[in-house]
């Protein structure tokens, strides 16, 4: 058995060693290859728009804005081109792949279609949340990635190119509000059954699952406002059982999570982006942080009575549960 040891973790090293050297061989000239991009007037399509740009890509980046077009059009190239889209409109989305399809040249097709556009939604607990906060956050999170996703697919076959969606870590512990885990558990299963269908057609299927980054979607003074008009909502029963005093102990620990967990680099999710682009042997996942990759992994990984304690732990206790 010792004797197997060392063995064992030369092959360990060995294995690793390998992955690493094949993970980190990228693709030659990229000046002939076309990527679509969602969700570019902030964040992280904004910097990945300008991070492919500045490496050679042909970008086409979908911005909600008039004022997104223009600040990413002076930020960047001419190669650089942007698209309006709303990705909750049908015929917005069928505009752009309109526009997009005219302006690429007649023997190409898009390498990369990058589904990145999201929304926070409301931020109440489960039992204040409404059937109309869900459809708004799925509207945006999942169904724009899939009507997204089919309608520009064809172009992406004719260069058997990518398809790349950012989820969330959120996608595998139900942590936050649950208008936005449903979002992204749903968009990690529409994810999934893409790159099996996909597989034999030279399209692959890439996920980024990042943890928790300081970007615009997350907005204090917004989840609290949510949350008080959503508590006025409910009827005095409920009222009763959390408390007057749930919100400001919620914002509380909201608050303490955000400066334990919330990291300020998100060009690492970019890096993430960029790999599964622009790799010769990009990976099918990308769990992205030290608080996906650590706390997350491990909470998902034990068994659920443990995890559920380690979760739970960070709420208030309603009211009506101080006794328990």
């Amino acid at each position: 058995m010792f004797d197997l040891l060392p063995l064992c973790v030369v092959l360990i090293v060995m294995f690793l060693t390998g992955s690493l050297i094949i993970r980190s061989r990228k693709l030659g000239d990229l000046s002939g290859r076309y990527v679509f991009i969602t969700g570019c007037d902030t964040g992280f399509g904004n910097m990945l728009a300008k991070r492919l740009d500045s490496l050679g890509m042909n970008v086409f980046a979908g911005c909600l804005t008039p004022k997104g077009q223009q600040d990413l059009e002076k930020a960047t190239s001419k190669r650089l081109v942007t698209v309006a889209l709303d990705v909750t409109n049908e015929d917005s989305i069928r505009k752009a792949y309109a526009e997009v399809k005219q302006k690429l040249p007649h023997d190409k097709g898009l390498w990369g279609l990058v589904n990145n556009a999201g929304v926070a939604g409301n931020a109440s607990p489960l039992e204040w949340q409404t059937i109309e906060n869900y459809r708004k956050c799925n509207d945006v999170n999942l169904y724009g990635m899939i009507n997204v996703t089919t309608v520009f697919l064809p172009l992406v076959r004719k260069a058997k190119g990518r398809v790349v969606s950012i989820t969330s870590i959120m996608g595998r512990v139900a942590l936050v509000p649950s208008p936005y885990v449903v979002s992204k558990y749903g968009a990690e299963g529409f994810c999934d059954c893409l790159r099996y269908q996909l597989y034999n057609s030279g399209v692959t299927v890439h996920i980024i699952e990042p943890g928790f980054f300081k970007t615009a979607i997350i907005n204090i003074e917004d989840s609290e406002r949510d949350m008080r008009k959503s508590f006025q909502a409910l009827e005095n029963e409920q009222k009763e059982f959390y408390g007057e005093h749930y919100i400001s102990e919620l914002m509380d620990s909201a608050n303490k999570t955000i400066d334990e967990l919330v990291s300020p680099n998100t060009y690492k999710v970019v890096d993430a982006f960029t790999h599964a682009l622009t790799a010769v042997y990009p990976r099918a996942r990308y769990v992205v942080g030290f608080d996906a990759n650590i706390q997350f992994r491990l909470i998902w990984t034990l068994p659920e009575w443990i995890g559920d304690r380690l979760v739970t732990s960070r709420f208030p206790k309603p009211a009506g549960c101080q006794n328990r």
